[in-house]
C-alpha cells in the first residue's frame, strides 16, 4: 500500500511492485483531469482519451470475473484480497468511514457489480468503475432529510420473521424491537441515519435509511452458533449434527475465573458430571469426578485426554485451555473402547494461529482464602462444666474441682489450666494465593506459534512452615504449513510442581487438624518457659506444624506431542501423531523428634517418637502414544459421508525406589547420609500396554437425518493373551425434525429440534492390579533345609485366573436438542440406562485353598438417570445483554449382582443387591428415649427399661432416658443387628443442579453461579462428631443442642453426654446420618473492561479488564455445622474446604 504525499487522501493498493511507477502516472493523470476539469474544457476530451489509453495499457490482462471467500475481515483487508485474486485496483480515501467494518463474502466467478454490492452492504460507501480494472470508492452522497417514522420487517434467511430483534439508530439510544411478526417502527429518524439490527443467533447488520419509509432487513445465521463445533473422539463435529451426548465449555468460561486447577473450575458447569472437592490443601487436587454416576465397584475415574493424549488435568494451566468436552454416552465414547467405561474428558489446549498479528496477553490475580466451615470449640470452663455433666450421667468421678475452674478464669495456672482453642490456634484467618499467566500468539501465512507461562503460588491455612505449594507451567505450540498439503504441529509443555506439607498426614488420626480436635483446652500451646505445651492425651499439633518435620513432593513433567497432517486428495486426510510424557517425582519426608519437658525443668515429659527419620522416594515414569488415522469426507448432492479409521499403541513404564535412614545427626541435613546405618530400602517397577484399532462412519442426509457408527478393538496387557482382545461397537441416530416441510409453520420461532438415540458397548480394564490374571508369588517367612542348607522359600499368596476379561458396559441414551426464538432459548435433555456387567471383583473361595481369591468377572451394577440443560441469552436495548443457564441431573445407582456370594450386611456400608454402592446400613433411629420408656425407682433414683421397650440387649443395663432409641422393624420386642438394620441412605450425590446468571452493560460484566446437590447422606465419625465418648472427645458448640435432665428434648441433635461410654456412637444408625444436600454460591464475579480509546488505544491495548471474583462464598445446608457438606463422609480431620476472594487484571496487547 503506497501513499502519495501530494494527495494524502488517496491510497494506491498495488500488489505488483513493478507497476508502482506507472500506477502513479495513471492515478496522477486521473487526478489532474478531475481537478482541472473547468479550466481545461478545450483539452478535456483529449486528456480523457490519453488517460483511458494508459489504463488499458496497464490492465491489459484484467479478469472480469471475481472468485473470493472472505470471512469476518475488515473491508480494507477484503479489498486487498480481491486485488490479489482479480487484478482489480481500488482507490479510496483512508479516512473513509466504514473501511474497518467486518465483512463476509463468498463469490464464484461473480461480476464486479455483484461483488461490490455484497461487499458494501450496510455501509455509506459507493463505488465507481472508471476504466477496466480501476475502481474508486467514494462516500455515498447524503441529503439531509426531515426526520420521519421508519417501519420495516426483520426476517431470517428463509424469509421467516425474527421475533425480538433489536433495531438501534446508530450513534444514539433510540431504538425498538420487532414484534411477533418481525415488524418494527421507529419515529423521528433522519434520512442520513444508519440502523443497527441484531438478534441472538444472527449476524449483526447495519442498514442505511432509504428514500422510502419501509425497509426489510434480512439477518444471516451466526456461523459461530449454527456451525459451532465441539471436540469429539479423534476429531471435531458440528454441534448441531451430533448424534451422541456431549457437553462442552470453552476457554472464556475458565479464563475469567481465578481457579487453582481445572477440576475446581469445571464444577457445576457440565450437566451429568459430578465433581466433589475433597480438600483445599495447597497443591492437592484429588477431586472426585464421576460421569453419570458410579458405574463399577472398581475405578470409576473417567479417561482424561489432553490434545489426544492421556494426562493429568489438575496440573494443567487453566489459561492454556481452549475447550473441554465430555463424552457421556456410549455412542460418543465407544471409539475409545476399554478406556471409556466411565466417560471421556477431552481437553484441547489453545491453538497456534496463523495469519494473525502477534498478541501478548497477561492474566493475573491475588486471592485470599478462608475456610467455608470450622468446628466451634467450647472454652475450657464450658468443657469442664459439660464434663461434669457427662461423668455424672454415668456415675463416674468428675476429677476436677471449682478451684480448677477458678484457675482458668483467673489465669493463675497457665501451664495446666489454660484456655486454648486449638482449632483457632492451628488455622489462620486467611491464606494468600496468587496466579500469573502470560501468553504470546501470532503467525504468518505458513507458521503460527503459541507460547505461554503460568505460575500459581498458594500458602496454607494452617500455621507453621509446612503448607505451601508452587506450580509452574510452560507450553509452546507451533503450527507449520510446509506446503499446501502438509501441516506439522508441535506441542511441548513442561510442568514443575513443588508441594510442602508437615511430616504428619493431612487426614485421619495422625493429621494435624484431627490432633487439634482431640487436644485438651486445658493445655497451652506453650508453657510459660517457652517450651511446647503438652497435655498427655495427644501430640501438640502446633509443635508438629513448626518442628515436626516436612514432606516435600517435587514433580517434573515434560510432554512432547508431534503430529503431521497430509491432505492426500480432495476429502482424504491422513494424520500421524506421536506423544511422550516423562515424569520424575522426588518425595522427601523428614520426621523430627519433639521433646517435651515439665515447665521450668529439664525433666522429660514426653517424646513424639523414639527416633528421627528421613525417607526418600524416586519415581520415574514414561508414557508413549503412537496414533495414525485417516479421514475421508465426501458429499454427493444432499448426502454427506465421513469415514475415519485409525490405529493406536500406548505403553507405559513405571519405576520406583524407596530408601530411609533413622537417627539423624541433624535436622537440617535433608539427605539419606545424615542418618545412621539403621536403614531400609525397596523398589519395584511395572509396565502396561494397549493396542487398538478404531473406526467411525457418519452419514448426513441434508442436515436432517444423521447416523453414526463406531467400532473399537483393544488388546490389553492386563489380561491373559487368550482373553485380552475386546470389540466395542456403538451406533447412534438423530432426526432434525425442524428441517421437515411439515414444520414450516414453526420456522418463525423454532430454529432447531433434534431427537437423538444411541446404544453402545464399552469396556473397563481397571483393577487394583496390572496383572490380575497371574499368580502372585512372594518370599515366605519360613526357611526349608534343602541339601543340608537352610534355603529361603517362596509361596503363592493369590490364585490366578486366566479367563479374566473386560468389564462390559452397555448404555442406552435418548436425547433431545432444541433452539427457539432466534436461538435465544436452548434446551438439551437426555435419559440414559447404563448397565455394567462382568465387574472385576474377588469372590470368596473355600479356605482350604490356602490362598487369597483371584479377580473374577462376577458383579453387575446399574445406573439410570436424566439430564436437562436450559439456556436463555438475550439483549435489552443497545447495550444490555444477559443470560440465564439452568441444569439439573440425577443418577440412581444400584448393585444388581455380586456374583455367587451372599450379600454381606455386617458392615456399616454395604455392597448388596438392590442398593447403591457403599450404601449406609444401620438401625433406624426414633429420636431419644424418654422417661416414659422406663420404670422409675424413687428409692434408688434409677430408671430401668420397661419390658415393652425395644433395646439392644447387651446395653440394657446402661441405656437411660436421653440415649438413642431404635425402631423395632420386625416387631419382636428386641433390637438385633440381623432383623432391625436397614438401608438408611447413600453418600452418592443425587439431583445435582446449577443456576448461572450473566449480564453485561457498557463494559461492566457480572456473573453468578449457584451450584448444589438435592439429596445426599453424610456421616461424620470419630473426634469430628462426638463428645466425651472417649477421653479425648472434646465438645463443640454444636453439641449444646443435647438431651439434658433440665431439657428432656427427644428430638435433640445429640443424645445425653456419657463419659467414656461408646454405645450410642458405636451402633451405626440414622441418628448419625447427616443431610448433605446444599445450595452454594460457587462463583460470583464482577468485572469492568476499560473502553479502547485514548491512551488505551495509543498503547495498542486490545483489551483491559479488572475484576473481583469469589468462590464458595455462601452455603445453605442442614449438614453438621462444623464441616463442609461437599465432603459428606469423614472423621472431620481433613484440611478445610476454602472460600476465596480475588482481585484480578487481564490485558491484551495487539
Amino acid at each position: 500500500m503506497t501513499l502519495d504525499n501530494r494527495h494524502p487522501h488517496l491510497v494506491y493498493l498495488i500488489d505488483d511492485e513493478k507497476n508502482l511507477r506507472i500506477t502513479h502516472i495513471i492515478a496522477g493523470t486521473f487526478l489532474l483531469i478531475r481537478q482541472n476539469e473547468k479550466r481545461m474544457k478545450s483539452h478535456h476530451f483529449k486528456m480523457r482519451k490519453l488517460c483511458i489509453a494508459l489504463f488499458v495499457l496497464f490492465a491489459w490482462n484484467i479478469q472480469a470475473q471475481i472468485t473470493v471467500d472472505i470471512k469476518e475481515k475488515p473491508l480494507k483487508e477484503a479489498l486487498k484480497q480481491i486485488e490479489r485474486s482479480s487484478d482489480y485496483n481500488f482507490f479510496y480515501n483512508v479516512e473513509l468511514d466504514g473501511l474497518d467494518k467486518l465483512v463476509t463474502i463468498k463469490t464464484d466467478n461473480a461480476s464486479l457489480e455483484e461483488t461490490m454490492k455484497q461487499l458494501l452492504k450496510g455501509t455509506n460507501i459507493t463505488f465507481e468503475k472508471k476504466v477496466d480494472n480501476v475502481v474508486v470508492l467514494l462516500p455515498r452522497q447524503k441529503t439531509a432529510k426531515e426526520s420521519r417514522a421508519i417501519s420495516g420487517k426483520v426476517v431470517d434467511g428463509n424469509g421467516d420473521a425474527i421475533i425480538g430483534a433489536s433495531i438501534i439508530v446508530k450513534g444514539s439510544s433510540v431504538g425498538t424491537s420487532t414484534d411477533v411478526n418481525g415488524n418494527f417502527t421507529i419515529d423521528h429518524v433522519s434520512g442520513q441515519a444508519m440502523l443497527v439490527v441484531s438478534s441472538i443467533g444472527y449476524k449483526k447488520e447495519e442498514v442505511a435509511v432509504t428514500e422510502g419509509s419501509s425497509i426489510e432487513v434480512r439477518l444471516d445465521e451466526d456461523a459461530n452458533l449454527m456451525d459451532e463445533v465441539v471436540v469429539v473422539g479423534y476429531g471435531v463435529q458440528k454441534k448441531i449434527n451430533l448424534t451422541g451426548s456431549v457437553v462442552s465449555v470453552d476457554h472464556d468460561v475458565l479464563a475469567n475465573r481465578p481457579i487453582a486447577n481445572v477440576t475446581t473450575g469445571l464444577q457445576g458447569l457440565l450437566p451429568g458430571v459430578s465433581i466433589v472437592n475433597t480438600t483445599s490443601r495447597p497443591g492437592d487436587n484429588n477431586s472426585s469426578i464421576r460421569v453419570r454416576g458410579v458405574g463399577t465397584l472398581n475405578n470409576s475415574d473417567p479417561l482424561i485426554l489432553i490434545d489426544g493424549v492421556e494426562g493429568d488435568m489438575n496440573t494443567l494451566n487453566p489459561d492454556d485451555i481452549e475447550s473441554v468436552s465430555v463424552l457421556k454416552d456410549a455412542a460418543s465414547s465407544a471409539i475409545y473402547g476399554s478406556r471409556a467405561a466411565n466417560g471421556v474428558i477431552l481437553i484441547t489446549t489453545r491453538k497456534a494461529s496463523r495469519e494473525v498479528k502477534p498478541t501478548v496477553s497477561y492474566n493475573g490475580y491475588f486471592a485470599m482464602q478462608t475456610p467455608t466451615a470450622l468446628p466451634e470449640m467450647l472454652d475450657a470452663v464450658e468443657y469442664l462444666t459439660l464434663l461434669k455433666e457427662a461423668t455424672s450421667n454415668v456415675n463416674k468421678s468428675w476429677g476436677y474441682t471449682q478451684e480448677d475452674i477458678d484457675a482458668i478464669i483467673n489465669g493463675t495456672d497457665p501451664n495446666f489450666r489454660a484456655n486454648t482453642n486449638w482449632i483457632k490456634e492451628i488455622t489462620r484467618d486467611y491464606a494468600p494465593q496468587h496466579g500469573h499467566n502470560v501468553n504470546i500468539n501470532g503467525g504468518n501465512k505458513t507458521m503460527g506459534y503459541y507460547l505461554s507461562y503460568g505460575n500459581l503460588t498458594t500458602s496454607g491455612l494452617m500455621v507453621g512452615n509446612g503448607y505451601h505449594a508452587a506450580r509452574n507451567n510452560v507450553r509452546m505450540k507451533l503450527n507449520t504449513e510446509l506446503f499446501d498439503r502438509l501441516t506439522i504441529n508441535g506441542n511441548m509443555s513442561y510442568t514443575d510442581v513443588d508441594n510442602w506439607t508437615p511430616a504428619t498426614s493431612d487426614s485421619g488420626s495422625s493429621g494435624l487438624f484431627y490432633q487439634a480436635l482431640r487436644s485438651s483446652p486445658l493445655t497451652p500451646v506453650k508453657f510459660t518457659d517457652g517450651q511446647w505445651g503438652y497435655g498427655g492425651s495427644s501430640a501438640n499439633p502446633i509443635a508438629q506444624a513448626y518442628d515436626g518435620g516436612f514432606i516435600n513432593y517435587h514433580k517434573r513433567e515434560t510432554s512432547l506431542n508431534f503430529s503431521a497432517e497430509l491432505k492426500i486428495i480432495t476429502g482424504l486426510t491422513a494424520k500421524v501423531q506421536y506423544a511422550t510424557r516423562l515424569v520424575d517425582v522426588l518425595r522427601k519426608q523428614q520426621q523430627n523428634i519433639i521433646q517435651h519437658f515439665y515447665p521450668d525443668t529439664d525433666t522429660p515429659l514426653a517424646y513424639t517418637s523414639n527416633t528421627s527419620k528421613f525417607s526418600q522416594r524416586d519415581i520415574a515414569q514414561r508414557y508413549q502414544n503412537l496414533m495414525a488415522q485417516a479421514d475421508y469426507d465426501k458429499t454427493i448432492g444432499k448426502h454427506s459421508f465421513h469415514i475415519l479409521a485409525g490405529f493406536s499403541q500406548e505403553w507405559q513404564l513405571y519405576q520406583q525406589m524407596d530408601a530411609s535412614r533413622e537417627d539423624l545427626v541433624s535436622n537440617d541435613l535433608h539427605v539419606l547420609n545424615a542418618g545412621t546405618d539403621l536403614q531400609t530400602n525397596s523398589g519395584y517397577d511395572n509396565h502396561w500396554a494397549i493396542r487398538s484399532g478404531f473406526g467411525r462412519i457418519n452419514y448426513n442426509y441434508n442436515d436432517r437425518y444423521l447416523v453414526e457408527a463406531n467400532l473399537r478393538y483393544d488388546l490389553s496387557s492386563r489380561f491373559h493373551k487368550s482373553c485380552r482382545g475386546g470389540y466395542f461397537p456403538s451406533a447412534s441416530v438423530a432426526w432434525r425434525m425442524s428441517e421437515e416441510s411439515f414444520m414450516e409453520s414453526t420456522r418463525s420461532w423454532l430454529d432447531n429440534l433434534k431427537i437423538r438415540a444411541s446404544y453402545g458397548t464399552l469396556g473397563n480394564q481397571y483393577t487394583s492390579s496390572l496383572y490380575p490374571y497371574m499368580a502372585l508369588i512372594k518370599p515366605s517367612t519360613s526357611n526349608m533345609p534343602i541339601g543340608g542348607e537352610i534355603t529361603s522359600s517362596m509361596q503363592q499368596s493369590e490364585a490366578s485366573n486366566n479367563i479374566l476379561s473386560w468389564e462390559t458396559i452397555r448404555m442406552t441414551n435418548i436425547g433431545l436438542d432444541a433452539n427457539l426464538f432466534g436461538n435465544r432459548l436452548s434446551l438439551t435433555a437426555d435419559y440414559f440406562i447404563k448397565n455394567t456387567d462382568d465387574i472385576l471383583l474377588k469372590v470368596k473361595l473355600p479356605d482350604v485353598l490356602g490362598v487369597s481369591e483371584p479377580y473374577q468377572n462376577a458383579g453387575k451394577v446399574q445406573n439410570k438417570g436424566w439430564e436437562i440443560a436450559l439456556s436463555w441469552q438475550d439483549k435489552i436495548g443497545k447495550d444490555f445483554t444477559y443470560g440465564v443457564n439452568l441444569s439439573f441431573s440425577d443418577v440412581k445407582n444400584k448393585v444388581v449382582s455380586v456374583g455367587n456370594t451372599a450379600d454381606d450386611f455386617s458392615g456399616d456400608q454395604i455392597r448388596a443387591v438392590g442398593y447403591p454402592i457403599d450404601a449406609f446400613w444401620g438401625y433406624k433411629a426414633d429420636g431419644l428415649y424418654t422417661v416414659d420408656d422406663f420404670n422409675y425407682d424413687p428409692a434408688t433414683n434409677t430408671y430401668t427399661p420397661k419390658p415393652t421397650t425395644p433395646i439392644i440387649e447387651e446395653y440394657r443395663t446402661k441405656v437411660q432416658p436421653g440415649d438413642i432409641k431404635y425402631v423395632d422393624l420386625n416387631g419382636d420386642g428386641k433390637i438385633t443387628p440381623t432383623d432391625d438394620r436397614c438401608y438408611i441412605g447413600s453418600s452418592i450425590p443425587r439431583y445435582n443442579y446449577t443456576i448461572g446468571l450473566n449480564a453485561a452493560w457498557r463494559g461492566i460484566d457480572f456473573s453468578l453461579l449457584l451450584q448444589g446437590v438435592g439429596k445426599c447422606a453424610g456421616y461424620i465419625g470419630g473426634m469430628g462428631r462426638h463428645a466425651f465418648t472417649e477421653l479425648a472427645n472434646y465438645p463443640q458448640k454444636a453439641h449444646l443442642d443435647r438431651w439434658t435432665w433440665e431439657n428432656q428434648n427427644p428430638h435433640a441433635s445429640y443424645p445425653r453426654f456419657t463419659y467414656d461410654e461408646t454405645y450410642n456412637r458405636d451402633e451405626f444408625s440414622s441418628f448419625w446420618i447427616e443431610d448433605a444436600s446444599y445450595l452454594r454460591i460457587k462463583n460470583l464475579q464482577v468485572g469492568y473492561t476499560i473502553p479502547r480509546k485514548g491512551i488505551i488505544s495509543k498503547l495498542h491495548i486490545e483489551n483491559l479488564r479488572v475484576y473481583f471474583s469469589g468462590e464458595n462464598l455462601w452455603t445453605l445446608t442442614d449438614f453438621f455445622p462444623s464441616y463442609d457438606p461437599e465432603i459428606p463422609v469423614s472423621d472431620g480431620g481433613y484440611y478445610p474446604i476454602t472460600s476465596s476472594y480475588s482481585v484480578g487484571l487481564s490485558i491484551t496487547f495487539k
